[in-house]
């Protein structure tokens, strides 16, 4: 069946591209130009948009030349005034693509920017070679989710000591897994072909097929004991094909254990830890950091820097400022482009798996080990990058080796005793202040030198208030043409109301609440009583806005006794929230509302102990 599906996912990619419109992926509303301006007024709107090239268009907004950036130093360069106007340089040979054109016809033609018309001859877009890559892009996702969900059911077949057991419609048995082979006394040789009923006593997964509803968490008898069982239809195209039935050998207790590891399967599927270098080359990262801003420019102007070189690179910054977006611009950038990103979250993985996963392991390591063992992160990112997300979480034992395989650029595999040279540039994230935890004990010192070569610190977006409308309008395009709705807008009380808001999720948090107003929101404009009540009202914590509120109406108190009252507010806050949750910083941070990196500034200011 797992064969079988693969082969159905073998789709062929050039049809589906033929059926896509142009317009689905065009940039509306381009920014135009007269015939009759000045060459410094078409230097002015390409410097101002970002943009490399203009529509030359007539009074009715047909397309009569196109000018572009490249073109115009062409012309400085060549003593051309800037005076000028842009009928007498502009390039006159046009061509055109209409907006219900497909992609795949659009690919042929080898131009830049492609502007795009309407039945009638008038612009209403430009197609960039950009725009076309990015709609390759998203099909080879969905694609590749479809394949790495294969090779989940795959893994989980090779790897679980759980029985596990495959059927078709028809109650057939396609797959059986060595586990229940071993339950039952049978060779797989032996059941696979037999029809369910046949092999497995008491068995109801032929039924689940037939009426397409879930079994979970059901007893069943087989051998003589009493066994904790899952029966799971499988869907494809709204239509049952087979069912699943798993076999839980320890009871009700593992069964939360198991769908606690399918749930972080299904994770790994819809992010899969290593991308496609084709794809990257596809969706530029680089291009998606968003903001004009003196310390964005700076980032950017570092992390361009940092692509230069193998060095080790420590990237910094709250939760939600994008830390795993510059991770893969610098990889894009360097010269490791051509190898594999390979993305770890070193809190996600529970300790005793992280070496494992981290180093591979070889056949026979540990029951359930898979048949000719696996290779970990390090070997899966050689010649690539391997981004170690959330690097403060690492356990103390894992920081020792990963610090050796820094010094000795070699891997072994759990269960092995050959050690693999590997060529891997190492980028690191965090969110918590490193310096403190080496101080604390909590984080090797050599290791924190180690990864420190090159440091890039992500402002928080409170700290970039200047990119907040940008971030605004680039988002609000890109969920408006996602979701085939009209353009909205914001009044200027909404975009003002968002620009001094704090932002604690940062750019995370302004994505999702961007895509909250153009799912909810009807009208083509948003207005300040369209946004959620906390861009209304700013307090110090959410959780505790009743209390600030207080303080705030206190008229009788001259401004520095309320900044006075709201400090010693902020205060008992922190210690009554930490001491709700035993110390747990982390708790702690989720009921005030904060960020835990914000939590740690705040014990700092404070004088608590952190």
């Amino acid at each position: 069946m797992l064969q079988d599906f693969n082969k159905d996912t073998a789709i062929n990619y050039e049809e589906v591209k033929n059926e896509e419109p142009v317009h689905k992926w065009m940039t509306p509303s381009p920014i135009t130009v007269q015939p009759d301006q000045t060459l410094r007024e078409a230097v002015h709107l390409l410097d101002l948009h970002g943009i490399d090239g203009l529509p030359v268009i007539s009074q009715d907004r047909h397309v009569i030349g196109l000018l572009t950036k490249s073109r115009l130093m062409k012309l400085f360069v060549e003593g051309n005034s800037p005076n000028a106007t842009v009928e007498k340089v502009m390039k006159r040979s046009i061509v055109t693509v209409g907006s219900d054109d497909s992609i795949a016809n659009a690919w042929q033609i080898k131009v830049g920017r492609l502007p795009v018309v309407d039945d009638k001859g008038c612009l209403v877009g430009i197609l960039t070679r950009t725009d076309i890559l990015h709609s390759y892009s998203y099909h080879l996702r969905q694609l590749q989710e479809t394949l790495h969900t294969a090779e989940t059911l795959s893994i989980i077949l090779e790897s679980a000591y759980e029985g596990i057991a495959v059927i078709d419609i028809n109650g057939v048995i396609q797959e059986f897994n060595d586990a229940y082979c071993r339950f039952i006394g049978k060779k797989r040789e032996d059941v696979i072909g037999k029809h369910v009923t046949d092999i497995i006593e008491n068995t109801r997964l032929h039924i689940v097929g037939e009426t397409g509803i879930e079994e979970k968490g059901y007893v069943q008898r087989i051998q003589g004991q009493d066994m904790v069982v899952h029966r799971i239809p499988i869907q494809k195209e709204g239509k049952i094909i087979g069912v699943i039935g798993m076999l839980i050998f320890e009871g009700v207790t593992e069964l939360y254990n198991i769908l606690g590891r399918m749930q972080e399967l299904s994770r790994k599927v819809t992010e899969p830890a290593v991308s496609n270098p084709g794809h990257l080359k596809m969706d530029s990262h680089f291009e998606q950091i968003i903001g004009d801003s003196e310390s964005i420019h700076s980032v950017k102007k570092m992390t361009k820097k940092a692509a230069n070189t193998p060095s080790t690179v420590l990237i910094t910054g709250e939760s939600g400022t994008g830390k795993e977006l510059f991770a893969q611009a610098i990889h894009q950038l360097s010269p490791f482009a051509e190898g594999p990103f390979v993305s770890v979250n070193c809190a996600a993985i529970p300790e005793p798996l992280l070496e494992s996963e981290l180093f591979g392991y070889e056949e026979g390591s540990f029951t359930g080990a898979r048949k000719g063992g696996k290779p970990g992160k390090f070997e899966q990112a050689n010649k690539g990058t391997l981004f170690l997300d959330e690097i403060g979480d690492m356990p103390l034992l894992m920081q020792s080796k990963i610090l050796r395989v820094l010094q000795d650029r070699e891997v072994e595999r759990v269960g092995g005793v050959k050690r693999q040279q590997v060529d891997v540039r190492i980028v690191a994230a965090t969110n918590q202040a490193l310096e403190k935890m080496v101080g604390e004990g909590t984080f090797r010192e050599d290791l924190y030198y180690r990864l420190n070569i090159i440091r890039m610190n992500i402002p928080p977006l409170r700290e970039r208030k200047d990119d907040i409308p940008v971030l605004l309008t680039h988002h609000m395009q890109g969920f408006c043409q996602r979701f085939g709705m009209p353009q909205k807008v914001f009044t200027l009380e909404a975009m003002e109301l968002l620009k001094e808001y704090h932002w604690p999720g940062n750019v995370r948090e302004l994505v999702n609440t961007i895509e909250m107003l153009v799912s909810l929101v009807e009208d083509q404009e948003i207005s300040k009583e369209d946004l959620p009540a906390q861009f209304h009202t700013e307090v110090i914590f959410p959780n505790h806005a009743a209390k600030t509120a207080e303080i705030s109406t206190d008229t009788k108190k001259t401004l520095e006794e309320v900044k006075d009252r709201i400090l010693i507010s902020e205060k008992e806050a922190i210690i009554k929230a930490l001491e709700e949750v035993n110390g747990n910083k982390a708790a702690a941070a989720r009921n005030l509302g904060i960020q835990r990196s914000t939590l740690y500034e705040k014990l700092k200011k404070h004088g608590l102990s952190g």
